[in-house]
């Protein structure tokens, strides 16, 4: 079976925004300008074996938040 994947550009670093479409879309790839190309993978951003030092500090802040939203969602519920 073959699954479409979306392909999301961002234009400018916005953290909050990067893990709101995360958490909607939970599988993909994104494209951060002026940081580098993920993939989305069970709902957490994943970075490429090519990804250098900023691309991991990004990919660890966003899954931070992700992780976060999950859990004020969860207190909320």
């Amino acid at each position: 079976m073959n699954v479409a994947v979306s392909l999301r550009t961002f234009k400018k670093y916005h953290p909050r925004q990067v893990a709101k479409h995360i958490k909607a879309f939970f599988n993909g790839r994104i494209y951060i300008v002026g940081i580098g190309r993920f993939r989305v993978v069970n709902g957490k951003l994943v970075a490429y074996k090519d990804a250098d030092k900023k691309a991991l500090s990004v990919m660890s802040e966003v899954n931070r938040i992700i992780k976060e939203m999950q859990m004020q969602q969860s207190v909320a519920a």
